[in-house]
């Protein structure tokens, strides 16, 4: 998603920056509080505080553009040698994609780059990898500045056209790709959106002087790298068997007694839907105006709308609908409201109205969905049933409760704003039980798999023990579990499609003739072997090994290196983090 798009659809907070920023009057909103002329942060490092908007537009802009770039190399590359337009290479165009790879690594080294500077950028100590992202490119540019070597704009135009995905075949600068993330339209460049494109460039560029200094030259001993590929891109053999779960005795029903022990043990998991109040405003282009034109005009509403934090939404429409500089536009609804708002429900229940499909993010969804998933808080249902009756509801909300706009299927623009959130409660216990007696069916019946499983896999690694593994998936047949074979797979390119619950990767430390951990899944249990195991010797592999296996595991050492850099720099830079922001396990 671009800068502008992020701008137009996520968080109407980020312009506060453009017209706060130069004032010093930042306006926090993450925690339901905040003030004019506060000194709080989001994030922090170095003793310079980011705000809300300007994390979200440091961290989600630049994971989507990372995204946009890995996207558009792997899609060039694709396209290079889809020779029937299929979407799909088949083993001919694979061959060919892979023989021209070997003649051009800058491309390979290119896509391993952003992988790897993907990775590390979302690494952190936030359970947000848009979070994460925005404090790594805040080290960066902290480091940039100690450093004195943030890339001017001549360098950054060396840089990109330098990169393998904005060259074409023929190795002139593909343009046209620039201007799509640049977010250039109807004959002119974005300048907000380009900037924002470029200094994710710009990190890119400090990022990788850093690379270089810090790993330069750092390889793993080559000769055990060779083996290692080998042993990573082995082709394995085996057999499966399949224990599914409604091959089992169904087990007993509960007794009311078992049935409401179980509920007052998880009762916490039995809540009623949480509801929610949400209002939807549709702008209409005037005659003589466009979905597109009224875009422009849809910019300037949500600009006065953030700076305001959310309030006086109908006074700002009249006001835009009666300035003769804008694009025209009609925003009443069939009763001569500024606005439809649909009573309290859940997103199951979501009336009509807030079924219709929108544009979002490059994908189509719903309002309802947006407005359930993607706002975090909104007064109590009381308090804005209070305001209502008094007429202020239009003053009572903050800029968090707002999303939009988006583009309608008949040719509109709809903004939405959750009035209000009813929280879920615990359901009683008559309320509960269908759904308490399902769960508890479950638990046995999941219960009395595992036991079945793991008697079975006894069983089979006695007799893999004294009469080998042949003879282990018989006794398996013998249970009734479902056997079939598999392979040759492989880690590499040449792995196919494996029976569910199945993966190579828990199988390469398995003995030829010796059973894997078994692998349990909602619907049954699986428990495979390894018969035997060969490494590829062909041409193809010798090469892709030399070029793309090999530098590529280079390349996670380097990658390792570097996360222990940014830890450091965490600790020079006295990264802090808002109380706001959720931390995960790490």
């Amino acid at each position: 998603m671009s800068a502008l798009e992020f701008i137009r659809k996520n968080s109407l907070l980020v312009l506060i920056v453009v017209a706060g920023v130069g004032l010093g009057l930042l306006m926090m909103d993450y925690g339901d509080r905040g003030s004019m002329f506060v000194k709080d942060y989001y994030i922090q490092v170095n003793g310079t505080g980011y705000s809300y908007p300007e994390t979200a537009n440091l961290g989600e802009s630049g994971r989507s553009y990372m995204q946009s770039l890995q996207s558009s190399a792997s899609s060039k590359l694709n396209n290079m040698f889809d020779k029937n337009e299929n979407e799909e290479l088949d083993e001919s165009e694979s061959a060919a994609m892979q023989a021209w790879l070997s003649q051009h690594p800058e491309y390979e080294a290119f896509m391993q780059f952003m992988n790897s500077m993907y990775q590390n950028w979302c690494y952190g100590f936030a359970d947000d990898a848009d979070v994460n992202v925005a404090v790594n490119r805040a080290v960066i540019q902290e480091q940039a500045r100690e450093l004195g070597i943030a890339p001017s704009k001549e360098q950054i135009d060396t840089y990109l056209q330098a990169m393998p995905v904005f060259k074409k075949a023929d190795g002139s600068f593909d343009q046209e790709l620039y201007q799509r993330m640049t977010g250039f339209r109807n004959g002119a460049a974005n300048n907000q959106q380009e900037r924002a494109f470029r200094s994710v460039i710009a990190d890119m560029m400090v990022w990788e002087s850093v690379s270089h200094l810090m790993t330069e030259g750092l390889q793993m001993q080559n000769k055990s790298t060779s083996n290692l590929v080998d042993v990573m891109n082995q082709q394995m053999r085996g057999k499966t068997a399949w224990l599914a779960k409604d091959r089992l005795p169904a087990p007993a029903d509960a007794t009311d007694e078992e049935l409401k022990a179980f509920w007052e043990q998880h009762k916490d998991n039995y809540k009623s839907a949480e509801r929610r109040i949400v209002s939807v405003y549709t702008l209409t282009p005037g005659e003589g105006s466009s979905l597109e034109a009224l875009m422009a005009t849809a910019d300037i509403i949500m600009q006065d709308l953030s700076q305001a934090n959310g309030k006086g939404f109908d006074k700002k429409l009249a006001a835009a609908a009666e300035n003769p500089e804008n694009e025209a536009f009609t925003y009443l609804n069939a009763e001569g409201k500024s606005h439809t708002t649909y009573a309290l429900c859940s997103l199951a229940d979501a009336p009509e109205g807030l079924r219709a499909q929108v544009e979002h993010n490059g994908t189509t969804t719903t309002l309802a969905e947006i407005a359930f998933k993607e706002v975090d808080s909104a007064p109590a249902v009381d308090a804005f049933e209070a305001a209502r009756t008094a007429g202020t509801d239009d003053e009572l909300p903050t800029i968090r409760q707002v999303r939009g706009y988006f583009t309608t299927t008949d040719g509109k623009l709809a903004f939405l704003r959750v009035e209000a959130i009813e929280q879920p409660s615990v359901l009683d216990f008559e309320a509960a039980r269908a759904a308490a007696a399902a769960d508890l069916q479950a638990e046995r019946a999941s219960n009395a798999l595992t036991d079945a499983s793991n008697k079975l896999f006894e069983e089979m690694n006695k007799v893999c023990e004294e009469r080998g593994i042949e003879a282990a998936f018989a006794k398996a047949a013998e249970a009734g579990a479902i056997v079939e074979d598999f392979g040759p797979v492989g880690l590499g390119f040449s792995h196919k499609g494996l029976p569910p619950g199945l993966e190579t990767q828990a199988l390469i430390s398995v003995p030829s003739g010796k059973l894997a951990p078994m692998v349990t899944l909602s619907s049954g249990t699986r428990i495979s072997g390894v018969t035997g195991r060969t490494v590829e010797t062909s041409a193809q592999y010798t090469a892709m090994k030399a070029f793309m296996y090999i530098p590529n595991m280079n390349m996670q050492l380097r990658s390792k290196v570097l996360l222990d850099w940014l830890h450091d720099a965490y600790t020079r830079y006295n990264v802090r983090l808002s109380e706001h922001i959720k931390l995960n396990n790490q």
